[in-house]
């Protein structure tokens, strides 16, 4: 995945603690949910541990199949988590 993927989805999940139509977390729930699935997906190929872990939990949550409903603050926290984790673990999803 390049990292400007990484980038977008991580500048998306940020603007997400703002109010939005529901349009906007309906296609934040697809891009995020594939870009964690993508990590979860790398990270297991290299044998690593904990990351893969996290990301399979975030592309759950993000999952825009089966939604999680959530209150607002869960949200909120859940999207500043998920972009900085991809910000800090960039390097291991990017190819």
């Amino acid at each position: 995945m390049p990292v400007q993927v990484i980038y977008i989805t991580a500048l998306l999940l940020a603007l997400a603690i703002a109010p939005l139509p529901s349009e906007y977390y309906e296609l934040l729930r697809i891009v995020a949910s594939g870009t964690f699935a993508w990590g979860a997906y790398r990270n297991f190929s290299q044998k690593k541990v904990l990351l893969p872990v996290g990301y399979s939990l975030l592309a759950l949550v993000f999952n825009p199949v089966t939604e999680i409903t959530l209150a607002k603050e869960l949200w909120i926290a859940l999207d500043l988590l998920g972009a900085t984790l991809l910000l800090l673990t960039k390097d291991h999803i990017a190819q």
